[in-house]
């Protein structure tokens, strides 16, 4: 009786250990202190924000207030090409997550076979089978000639995952489907923020074209009146040719600018996923209106929502799960196996229980010997994986910290260039009227006034690029911020089961 009661209390003990470590293995991993990222509490601005509220928390929709750009954004996440392969890699990717956690749970699989064979009858299985067949045994069970094998039957085989290699490889496929969930979020990110920059510069080339166009018609104005006075004898042949040429200078450069706007078009039409189109768009002083968030919030909350941090970060877990599989590949494995079924040499003979009904059951433990030394390379190259995954990871949240902080600060800066050149553009456009006054009157020359339209024409062309610079900016830092993760309302999800996620 006390062997029996030590005999259970060994069989309880065995069972809780096994449990205990099963159910350790299936802790997801963590990284340590010293993986982790410590950011500085501010941007280069220097500045402490007063709450923790970020442009990363808007969807794309709350951030664009232009609805005609909503309608391209749109578009674009739904039929642009690029980003539909990725988000079907994504899935690919989650197919492998699932087919890899099926090496947690045993094999079952249903057989079905059948065979004949002849034996000769100088051989060993020839005689011992025409020995077998004596008068004394049942007719039913003699063995026939050819003889027949049939036989149906379950197969079951199963490796215990008693060290939690299985599981840590299971993590790692878990992670590495994060990471490319992450990865297409990114995509994503990306693709609003060019769709909205391709947009904001076709506004500005319109501009652009407007003010050429302009410029244009001040020109052969001046040209006719320069060539008036030539005519009388008050200016020379110098005159004419300098506004002449300046004419032809400012023609090409409305060409160039044309070609500009038209390859824009086609480029926006592309990230959609149709053919060129005529693209609506609003005017640029509609835009200069245009008002956008400015919360930046923390630099921590980086590691929150960047989805190229996040999807680093599930690369470097995903390489130290493999490092822990790697190296539990060094330890036993034990491998249980069974059978079962009904095998016999007659149909009608098939299905009699217990008389056809056959079984094995098998357990093994099997340990590495001669390919320990290939073992140790795979350890060494996923060490060498995983320092990788970190230095990757750290470089990631660095040029992310080094992006959001130049965006700040430029955004600050191209606001007060934009407001400065504003003033200098009223300057130079009343010069350029004093200019034409004067040269009429005689007071000035003709080189007075062809200054005076070149530094104006440079001035508007600036002021042009600066505010779209302004807008465009704005749509860098709300896509480096990490904004654009969440969806529009109504918007379809097409990253995957979110359920699988969160498992």
């Amino acid at each position: 009786m006390i062997a029996r009661k030590m005999k259970r209390n060994l069989i309880l003990y065995s069972l809780s250990a096994l449990t205990g470590i099963m159910l350790w293995s299936c802790k997801a991993p963590q990284l340590a202190a010293d993986e982790k990222i410590i950011l500085p509490d501010t941007y280069a601005d220097g500045h402490l924000p007063t709450d923790t509220a970020t442009l990363a928390m808007l969807s794309w929709e709350s951030f664009f207030p232009d609805t005609i750009l909503q309608g391209y954004i749109r578009e674009a996440l739904s039929n642009n090409h690029s980003f539909r392969q990725t988000v079907e890699r994504v899935r690919q990717a989650q197919s492998q997550m699932k087919q890899g956690r099926q090496a947690m749970f045993p094999q079952l699989s249903a057989g079905l076979s059948a065979g004949i064979q002849r034996f000769g009858e100088y051989t060993m299985d020839g005689v011992g089978n025409a020995t077998t067949n004596t008068p004394d045994l049942e007719a039913d069970k003699h063995i026939p000639d050819p003889y027949k094998d049939l036989n149906l039957g379950i197969l079951f085989q199963w490796e215990a995952d008693i060290w939690g290699k299985l599981n840590h490889k299971r993590q790692a496929a878990a992670a590495r489907w994060m990471a490319s969930a992450e990865a297409a979020q990114y995509a994503r990110t990306l693709l609003i923020a060019e769709v909205a920059s391709q947009y904001f510069e076709l506004i500005g080339l319109d501009k652009q074209q407007d003010i050429l166009k302009g410029a244009i018609g001040n020109t052969e104005a001046s040209y006719r009146l320069t060539y008036e006075l030539k005519q009388e004898g008050e200016v020379t042949q110098l005159a004419v040719d300098q506004f002449q040429s300046r004419l032809l200078n400012l023609k090409g450069l409305l060409l160039e600018t044309e070609q500009l706007t038209e390859e824009k078009e086609r480029a926006l039409a592309t990230l959609m996923g149709r053919l060129p189109f005529e693209v609506k768009r609003i005017g640029f002083e509609e835009m200069r209106r245009l008002t956008f968030p400015v919360q930046t919030g923390i630099p921590a909350q980086l590691l929150a929502y960047r989805p190229d941090i996040r999807s680093a970060e599930w690369d470097l877990l995903a390489a130290k799960a493999d490092l822990k599989a790697a190296r539990k590949a060094f330890f036993p494995s034990l491998t249980i196996g069974a059978e079962g079924g009904f095998n016999a040499f007659n149909v009608s003979k098939w299905f009699t229980a217990p008389a056809s009904l056959v079984y094995n059951l098998a357990a093994g433990l099997s340990a590495p010997i001669f390919n320990r030394h290939e073992l140790k390379l795979l350890w060494n190259m996923a060490k060498g994986d995983q320092r990788i995954a970190l230095s990757r990871y750290h470089e990631t949240a660095l040029k992310a910290y080094e992006e959001v902080s130049n965006l700040v600060t430029a955004h600050e800066r191209l606001t007060l260039r934009s407001e400065l050149k504003e003033e200098e553009s009223q300057t130079h456009n009343r010069s350029i009227e004093n200019a034409k006054e004067l040269f009429q009157l005689s007071f000035v020359g003709y080189l007075e006034v062809l200054s005076a339209d070149e530094r104006y024409l440079d001035c508007e062309l600036e002021r042009i690029r600066l505010n779209t610079s302004k807008c465009i900016n704005q749509v860098h830092l709300y896509r480096a911020l990490g904004g654009g993760i969440y969806k529009a309302e109504g918007e379809e999800d097409d990253d995957g089961d979110e359920d699988e996620k969160g498992k």
